[in-house]
């Protein structure tokens, strides 16, 4: 079964860890569910549980052997179960990630438009159309990915040595925000100038799972004019709440 009607699953991961599973497909119903449950268990506050980890229909739950049994993280995992918030019910956070789709900031945007035989207004119009659901963060610190695109990309057969920091890349039917300068073969449509993650910050990233974000397009000029005024600190991107639609 999978969706609504997948019945969440508990399984021990190890001697110290906790999988519990809310279906097996990667769909924003399932990752709603993920969301909820994740928010009831912090809630809870057990102070034996190390670290919770929400993937894309999956949440890992790392607890302290010497301190707690299976036991009792099992009925800490049913309270929260019990206690999840309704989703017609929850909210998430949208950020807003004011994107350059233009030159060299772009690299592979030919590329893409030859494999998805669209034409560079139709895929920015897509890309910028709706907010992206953040499913999870991973790779390197802060790097979201993001489901939701109507077309499926091969990753490039080889990466590249460095992609700067900003980049927005599509792979699969997912796209993402390279937090940090690495390596990478996701295709590279475009650059922001909004640091994802940020090691100086007091809070270093921007984005949580379960987070939506709204890429709008802007020129060049737009791109380096906005690139200094962050550096200077004269400007945040902009973040607000909405109510899930369900």
């Amino acid at each position: 079964m999978t969706g609504e009607n997948f019945q969440p699953v508990l399984r021990p991961a190890g001697e110290n860890s906790i999988l519990m599973v809310f279906g097996t497909t990667i769909t924003p119903a399932v990752k709603e569910k993920v969301n909820g449950f994740v928010t009831a268990l912090h809630a809870l506050e057990i102070k034996s549980i190390l670290e919770i980890v929400p993937s894309y229909c999956s949440v890992m739950i790392y607890f302290k052997m010497r301190t707690t049994s299976y036991a009792q993280i099992k009925t800490a995992v049913e309270t929260a179960l019990t206690e999840m918030v309704p989703i017609a019910q929850q909210t998430y956070q949208v950020l807003e990630v004011p994107t350059c789709y233009d030159g060299v900031l772009a690299p592979d945007m030919e590329a893409v438009l030859r494999l998805t035989k669209l034409s560079k207004q139709e895929l920015i119009a897509l890309h910028t159309a709706k907010p992206f659901m953040v499913y999870m963060i991973g790779f390197t610190p802060g790097f979201p990915y993001m489901g939701g695109l109507p077309f499926h990309l091969p990753r490039q057969a080889s990466p590249r040595p460095l992609v700067p920091s900003g980049s927005v890349g599509l792979a699969g039917s997912q796209t993402g925000i390279y937090s940090t300068n690495t390596p990478g073969e996701w295709w590279l449509i475009g650059r922001t100038p909004v640091a994802i993650f940020d090691a100086n910050r007091q809070n270093p990233f921007l984005l949580s799972p379960g987070d939506y974000v709204l890429f709008t397009p802007i020129d060049l000029e737009e791109y380096f004019e906005l690139k200094n005024l962050i550096a200077q600190g004269f400007y945040k991107p902009r973040v607000w709440q909405e109510k899930v639609h369900s």
